[in-house]
């Protein structure tokens, strides 16, 4: 390599680094000062500290490019930067989720790869940052020159296009800011869990006899209602699910909610509907655990219900569940599930269902029960998507077997965007279909259902500008358990309208409480809290 080469090794490197956009197709920062401000250190540094440095700038180079890879992800997830505070436990949810899509071979290969290619770019920033501080004599007058003009170009050009000329520093400064708020935050969430939400006296008497089943839908968000895309299906099979429910004598009524996460990170939404407060990242998800704050499930268990989990998305050890207040948890390995996963989709949901039915519905105990079930079929990567079966024949489900094993493997149809939303499409309306012919052909008179969205789902199903509004729905048998919430002005039928009210999700839970309680005044819909400002 000649020396021209060598010296222009770390100021491309440091520019490259500190000029990486905050999300895959943004704007790169042009001449940040940063990597100037670092050749000048390099050039005035004494001989024998000049290797402690460069070690010092390429950890913090290291670091930098480590923020830019969650913000990265994080974006593409998400819809929004990377805060270490938040998602601190994202990188492992990631690693499970690409795991699936791409298999684990490729995905240990893919790991492999880039920490190779990182430790290698770090390398030869470590290399390149040596030939500055050995520099003596004329070229050093030379270098210095340079830097003098790398100096003064970022200065001018962040006058010119009214742009940051140190990036860097507000990037890192950014994450320090937002570490130290939200450990500000979880202190302030922590006094105000002291004060309950309402009154401890709620006794739930406008359900009494009834069986109730919240049911979270994965990734199921308003934007099948609004973009033509999905609405063109999901409308016609929303009718067809009043229609076929009719049947069977139920009706719906239906809202729209504000969901505290976009793209993951279901528990959050779970325990803001559950809690009624705004669980919206992990340090305020472990202080509501570590609290004495009164759950749903919780408040059903206290009048009487007896309270169930049904989770087939839990693999491990879950001591969260303690929080809830269940009388029982089935996780993955308590549902009997004998058939193949479809990739991360540990079971179907019409297998969900079925299991849920023989364990708790069908119970002759003569206590009601009130259920929080997690349906995980339209969850990423979106493929397979088994047919609607007889429920006859669900059994251990091993009638599924040679659906797990159809079509085209995730790393396959995510090389297609346009492939990848039509997946998503068939996976929400499986989830759908699945839950008409449930509540049709399986549901007793005495359930009362509660249908939701736990969160819209990644950017590249909604885009970037979609809100984080999902859909609700309660379905019931009993005209008395909907007229409860007349005062609510949600839509009749499956479809919530445009001009349906929506509400923050940490919302519901004193409604909830407050509409089917005998001893306490419900709530008009105007009273509704605003909405969080994002």
């Amino acid at each position: 390599m000649t020396t021209a080469a060598r010296v222009l090794v770390a100021p491309l490197l440091l520019y490259a680094l500190a000029a990486l956009p905050l999300r895959p197709g943004g704007s790169a920062t042009w001449m940040p000062i940063e990597p100037a401000l670092v050749l000048a250190a390099m050039l005035c540094v004494p001989r024998r500290a000049e290797r402690g440095l460069r070690a010092l700038v390429v950890l913090g180079y290291g670091l930098l490019l480590a923020l830019t890879t969650a913000d990265w992800g994080t974006g593409l997830a998400f819809g929004r930067p990377f805060e270490l505070a938040r998602d601190y436990r994202l990188p492992v949810f990631g690693w499970n989720v690409f795991a699936h899509v791409v298999g684990y071979g490729l995905a240990v290969v893919a790991l492999v790869a880039a920490i190779v290619v990182i430790a290698l770019l770090l390398y030869l920033l470590f290399r390149g940052l040596a030939v500055w501080t050995r520099t003596a004599g004329p070229h050093r007058l030379r270098y210095a020159a340079l830097v003098a003009a790398l100096l003064i170009a970022p200065l001018t050009v962040s006058l010119t296009r009214s742009q940051t000329a140190a990036p860097v520093y507000e990037r890192i400064t950014r994450h320090a800011h937002q570490y130290l708020a939200r450990r500000t935050e979880r202190r302030a969430l922590q006094r105000g869990l002291q004060t309950p939400a309402v009154d401890a006296g709620t006794d739930l008497a406008r359900l009494a006899g009834k069986n109730v089943l919240f049911v979270f839908v994965e990734s199921y968000g308003r934007t099948v209602f609004e973009r033509a895309l999905y609405a063109e299906a999901i409308g016609p099979r929303l009718r067809a699910f009043e229609h076929t429910i009719a049947a069977a004598g139920f009706r719906a009524r239906s809202g729209w909610l504000t969901s505290p996460t976009v793209g993951g990170q279901s528990w959050l939404a779970h325990t803001t509907l559950l809690s009624g407060l705004w669980i919206d990242g992990q340090p305020r998800y472990e202080a509501l655990i570590d609290s004495d704050r009164i759950s749903l499930n919780r408040r059903f268990r206290q009048a009487g219900w007896r309270t169930a989990a049904v989770m087939p998305a839990i693999t491990r050890a879950w001591p969260e569940a303690a929080w809830f207040g269940y009388d029982r948890v089935y996780a993955s390995d308590d549902l009997g599930y004998e058939g193949e996963p479809f990739n991360w989709v540990t079971m179907p949901d019409q297998y969900t269902l079925a299991a849920l039915q023989r364990a708790e519905l069908d119970r002759a105990s003569g206590q009601p029960v009130m259920i929080e079930a997690a349906l995980i079929s339209s969850h990423a990567p979106w493929v397979p998507i088994p047919p609607l079966l007889d429920w006859a024949t669900i059994g251990d489900g091993t009638v599924f077997d040679d659906y797990a094993r159809a079509g085209d493997p995730p790393v396959e149809v995510w090389k297609d965007p346009d492939q990848v939303r039509t997946q998503y499409l068939k996976a929400i309306d499986y989830s759908l279909a699945t839950l008409a012919s449930f509540v049709a052909e399986r549901a007793h008179d005495d359930l009362v259902l509660v249908i939701l969205g736990d969160h819209q789902p990644a950017p590249i199903i909604t885009g970037s500008e979609a809100s984080r509004d999902v859909p609700i729905h309660i379905l019931s048998t009993d005209p008395a358990v909907l007229g409860a919430i007349d005062s609510w002005q949600w839509q009749t039928g499956m479809t919530p309208g445009a001009a349906t009210p929506v509400w923050r999700m940490d919302a519901f839970y004193e409604r909830f409480l407050r509409a089917f309680s005998g001893d306490v005044e419900p709530l008009p819909s105007s009273a509704a809290p605003p909405l969080r400002a994002e």
